[in-house]
């Protein structure tokens, strides 16, 4: 999920209400600091309002003007104040805008279209079979599983790496055992990944010392 459906998404649930904590901190700060942010709250409250006019009016029981008055010495419903009643229909529309918002965040969750994976073959630089399998997960995660077994000297080590497309520089994803690994690693589409052979621990460098001898690059799987 990108940035941008995360912050949606957060909007989303500012409008309906549910957030708590830090989550709430956090979009309160956005919607006084980020316009980005506070135009996706506006759109969904635009979006979702219309919908409470289609939730019927749910009536309290007859014996409840009874009960509060006995609980709280307040008037019966006949001479129940203006302020109060007031309160009540706000409380009355408040609860069916709720019951609206949430069905229609729970379908924009539930509707919203995956992005498709993306799985990366790596193969030997001077050609053959391959031999790793690099797949995206749709929570992020990066899965690397070797195809066979993967003979490493015990001086060295595999060393992962991720070049984004038009960058010139990759970045090391960590040392990767002979067994595959899994990992965390935001790729953007077509970025290309590298295994290099470095010392024992990885490269000293924060590039490639040692001859990149897999590489492959991530592409959409539809």
């Amino acid at each position: 999920m990108s940035d941008f459906e995360d912050r949606d998404l957060l909007a989303a649930e500012y409008v309906l209400g549910s957030l708590e904590g830090d989550e709430a901190r956090e979009a309160a700060h956005l919607l006084a600091t980020d316009t980005t942010f506070a135009a996706s709250v506006r759109q969904w409250e635009a979006r979702l309002a219309p919908l409470a006019a289609g939730v019927p009016p749910v009536a309290p029981p007859a014996e409840l003007w009874a009960r509060i008055a006995a609980t709280t010495g307040a008037p019966t419903a006949e001479v129940v104040p203006l302020a109060f009643r007031r309160r009540l229909r706000i409380w009355q529309a408040g609860t069916a805008m709720a019951m609206a918002v949430a069905a229609s965040l729970a379908a924009f969750i539930v509707l919203r279209p995956l992005p498709p994976p993306r799985v990366a073959v790596l193969a030997p630089i001077s050609g053959g079979t391959p031999v790793l399998l690099a797949t995206e997960q749709a929570d992020g995660v990066l899965m690397i599983q070797p195809s066979g077994a993967i003979a490493v000297p015990s001086d060295r080590d595999l060393e992962l790496w991720a070049l984004a497309r038009g960058d010139t520089r990759p970045r090391s994803l960590g040392v990767l055992p002979a067994a595959g690994r899994r990992l965390v690693a935001a790729l953007a589409p077509g970025t290309q990944l590298m295994v290099s052979l470095e010392p024992r621990g990885g490269s000293p460098t924060d590039q490639p010392t040692g001859p990149v001898i897999y590489a492959g690059t991530m592409t959409a799987v539809n």
